[in-house]
């Protein structure tokens, strides 16, 4: 499947960087939280946004316990620096201006010799106008790419909790793209029933929420 290949390909790629890069960091320890803007609020305004920090960023994705009992997935991984807007603007089709960092996490179905998996991607900005406009790119170039594979993807209705989402699903994929904050998070799914799309997203969201808030998401 196209999703399998791309998603391999990028997370190796980001997994290279984040070992050749200075300003990588290592992935978070457990229950160690990402602090959140002064006060609670994004630098420059006067209203609470969620936002994350690179430590964050990795506190955020996923663990398979949260998205199901046969799941499992390798290690998450998370970049900054020149490499991480490299990676981002060819995923998104966007420049990714104020980009803070790009972390993810793959699942797949325990035991299952076909393509059952879930990809989790989170890009954190230093504004939320920066997370709107990489989210919009990001859904139009996954949009241009299923058209480009013969299967016109179509739209689906998700109730994840985001501030704005963007879902749709073709043959063999369901993709939901979303902004949470400054944050934005990419859910693409494989040989998964779409129905299950709205889980997994509205999981992301929660999480994502839960960091930003300085509260502990769960392991």
């Amino acid at each position: 499947m196209k999703a399998v290949v791309r998603g391999a390909a990028v997370a190796a790629a980001l997994v290279l960087a984040l070992t050749g890069c200075a300003e990588g960091g290592s992935p978070a320890a457990k229950g160690e939280l990402a602090p959140s803007f002064p006060g609670g609020t994004q630098q420059g305004s006067s209203s609470k946004t969620v936002w994350l920090d690179p430590t964050g960023l990795m506190n955020a994705l996923p663990v398979e316990s949260s998205v199901s009992d046969v799941m499992v997935g390798g290690d998450p991984f998370m970049v900054q620096g020149t490499e991480a807007v490299k990676h981002c603007a060819e995923e998104t089709g966007a420049s990714c201006a104020g980009l803070v960092a790009v972390g993810g996490k793959d699942m797949e179905v325990r035991g299952n010799s076909s393509d059952d998996r879930v990809e989790f991607r989170l890009y954190s900005f230093e504004t939320d106008k920066q997370a709107g406009a990489v989210m919009k790119s990001l859904a139009d170039t996954e949009r241009k790419s299923s058209a480009e594979y013969g299967e016109p993807s179509k739209p689906v209705t998700v109730a994840s909790g985001a501030d704005e989402i963007d879902a749709f699903q073709d043959d063999a994929t369901a993709v939901a793209v979303m902004r949470i904050g400054t944050v934005v998070a990419h859910v693409y799914t494989t040989e998964i029933k779409p129905s299950d799309l709205e889980h997994v997203a509205t999981v992301q969201v929660q999480r994502v929420k839960t960091v930003a808030a300085g509260k502990n998401p769960g392991y």
